[in-house]
């Protein structure tokens, strides 16, 4: 079962499209990967780019960036950076959050996953690389297919929806709207109540871990 958002429906519906039919198998193109060519990429801009289109969940920033190039288009990202604070993560020395895959929208690039993880860990220094699958699309099949542990399921989180958009809890954390001129006797709740700005939660994440040398 998945959970499709209004917001989603609304500003990324193409998106969501896509994502239906590559479940289904009724992906509208097939590449495979091994006629592909594995590039490092260093322009932030075509991977702003390649999410907005691409991925529901956008850009975030990352450090590595690795795109699967089809006759020179980019068709398959995968990115890696720091533990994010704003999944309750504290950064560690040479420990990485997979952060983004995702595929040209109508496109299937079969084996695109495991080819560019693969890269990483041949290539990259790390100890540990965690990563979280969202449980509104996912049951974590891809990250057992790239040999990651399952770790913990994780509580619903929480978003404030403002002009019909859902916004990250982390970016209303009280210290910032007490910085922001709010009553710091009141709870984050009671001030955004007293905003109109209402929550809404999600289905929580999956979340894996990858230990080094543990790719089969």
């Amino acid at each position: 079962m998945i959970h499709i958002y209004e917001d989603d429906w609304m500003f990324k519906q193409e998106i969501v499209k896509s994502r239906i039919l590559n479940i289904l198998g009724k992906s509208l193109e097939k590449i495979y990967a091994r006629k592909c060519v594995i590039n490092v990429i260093n322009d932030n801009n075509t991977v702003r780019s390649f999410l907005e289109e691409n991925h529901l969940q956008g850009f975030v920033g990352s450090t590595v960036k690795l795109g699967l190039y089809y006759n020179n288009e980019l068709v398959s990202l995968m990115t890696f950076g720091n533990l994010r604070k704003a999944m309750g993560n504290k950064s560690k020395e040479n420990c990485f959050e997979l952060l983004r895959f995702c595929n040209k929208k109508n496109t299937n690039v079969i084996g695109a996953a495991n080819k560019l993880f693969k890269f990483f860990i041949l290539n990259y220094k790390y100890n540990e690389i965690i990563s979280y699958a969202d449980r509104s699309w996912s049951i974590g099949n891809l990250y057992e297919i790239l040999n990651f542990k399952f770790d913990k399921k994780t509580s619903p989180n929480y978003y404030y929806i403002i002009n019909n958009k859902r916004y990250h809890r982390f970016n209303f954390r009280k210290d910032k709207l007490i910085n922001d001129g709010y009553d710091s006797k009141k709870t984050e709740h009671e001030i955004m109540l007293e905003r109109k700005i209402y929550k809404i939660y999600d289905s929580g994440n999956l979340k894996y871990t990858f230990i080094e040398n543990s790719f089969s």
